[in-house]
């Protein structure tokens, strides 16, 4: 009879609240999409043939295929267990909650040790999967490179965690619904910190372009020219040592910015899977992709990301603080007196679990629009410096193409195919 009363507690739940079983089933549906789309990514990366245009040992791209084809299958198995390992955390809350009381923890504790267990669970299990954090507006599905113990790591989950769960809990506590405005106000301004710190570290960390000895002389004094006429200072731009691969970045906040080029992309990188290749490339070649990065600045893309991030945060945040703001005890799995900030944490956890694909899908669309305002940037104003190279030898390097559809849901810029492609139309009908 406990077992029926509680099933049909909990069809009350779903009667009452319809958006909350909305949220659900879209968060499942996305789900399901992206994973029916890996799968279509493993199968077309298994079937996909070399390209004429890439010059290349038969058996060195079969290996690259076969590499890929396991990394696709992986990211397929990846994704499931990110999500399930997020729903697993979502489900035990309220019985975590429920056993610390029946030990005599109080609500105030309880929701320390969820903090606590938050974070180490995202800084531990980050390198298997992406695990949900208070702060960030979606997960990000890309494999974690760096070790999970160190001071860099650390920081960032614990800003994450922190910088959500504390305003909510004190906003809730003095302000009730009402709160959201503080916790609002918290995310913009953490936001803004964030982007501060990290600019300041990467001009610290970069060698400026004109104190670099792996340039010419030319090319310095070609930058210099050009980057007087679009508005940038010689010290914005620097080199970059540390082990990055070849890459090159803009960020900037209101006049405050920096464009680096990793040392690799002027070296030389040399290919780990072919050792017939290195990527090395012409200082126009350096030229055209620094007019890139030029054109993120120009066009705001940082402030525009930072902004689009605080909306989604706090869209998330405020629905969070009306939607749960209901008695814990109407949840049935949560008793009568729980504190609020409780149910406020489980909901964040629930949006951003359920989200976290949706709004995936449209950071990245976003995301590859600017690049390709960029790549216009660099063809109208450096459009003859052969930019089409890097994009060239980057296939070399990575020469499956990814599956349209996957491209769309996963890819945080334009494929590199079809960069080359426009950027070789453009050259032919505008430079001798």
């Amino acid at each position: 009879m406990e077992f029926l009363d509680t099933v049909q507690k909990v069809w009350e739940i779903v009667l009452q609240y319809k958006w909350l079983t909305f949220l659900v089933a879209f968060g499942a549906v996305s789900f399901l999409i992206y994973r029916i789309v890996d799968f279509l990514q493993y199968m077309h990366v298994n079937k996909f043939t070399k390209p004429d245009d890439i010059t290349m040992n038969e058996d060195v791209f079969k290996k690259k295929r076969q590499r890929k084809g396991s990394r696709s299958m992986k990211l397929l198995w990846k994704g499931t267990s990110s999500w399930g390992a997020q729903l697993v955390f979502i489900a035990s809350i309220p019985f975590l909650v429920y056993w610390f009381n029946q030990k005599g923890i109080s609500d105030g504790y309880v929701y320390m040790i969820l903090i606590g267990l938050s974070f180490v669970l995202n800084l531990t299990l980050s390198k298997l999967f992406p695990l949900w954090t208070p702060a960030r507006p979606y997960a990000c599905r890309a494999f974690q490179h760096e070790k999970a113990i160190q001071p860099g790591n650390m920081a960032f989950h614990f800003w994450g965690v922190v910088s959500w769960s504390v305003p909510a809990y004190f906003f809730w506590e003095y302000f009730q619904v009402n709160g959201w405005i503080g916790s609002v106000f918290f995310i913009i301004i953490s936001q803004l910190i964030q982007v501060v710190i990290f600019i300041y570290s990467i001009k610290k960390s970069a060698i400026p372009y004109l104190e670099y000895p792996g340039l010419s002389d030319n090319f310095k004094k070609n930058m210099q020219k050009y980057l007087k006429e679009h508005g940038m200072k010689d010290s914005e731009v620097g080199v970059l040592r540390m082990n990055m691969g070849p890459n090159a970045f803009a960020t900037s906040l209101a006049g405050y910015k920096q464009i680096v080029i990793t040392e690799e992309l002027i070296q030389g990188y040399k290919d780990p899977t072919n050792p017939d290749f290195t990527l090395k490339l012409s200082e126009d070649t350096i030229e055209a992709i620094t007019s890139h990065e030029v054109g993120h600045i120009r066009h705001h893309h940082v402030e525009k990301g930072i902004a689009m991030g605080i909306l989604i945060s706090s869209a998330v945040t405020i629905a969070v603080y009306h939607l749960f703001s209901a008695d814990p005890s109407n949840y049935v799995l949560f008793k009568e007196g729980t504190s609020q900030q409780l149910l406020l944490y489980w909901g964040q956890c629930i949006f951003n679990t359920m989200l976290v694909y949706p709004i995936t899908f449209i950071t990245l669309l976003v995301s590859r629009r600017k690049e390709t305002q960029a790549d216009t940037y660099l063809l109208n104003t450096n459009g003859c410096k052969n930019g089409k190279d890097f994009f060239h030898q980057i296939r070399h390097i990575a020469p499956v193409n990814n599956l349209g559809l996957w491209h769309s849901c996963n890819g945080t810029h334009p494929a590199a195919h079809e960069r080359e492609q426009r950027m070789l139309e453009w050259e032919k009908e505008h430079c001798k």
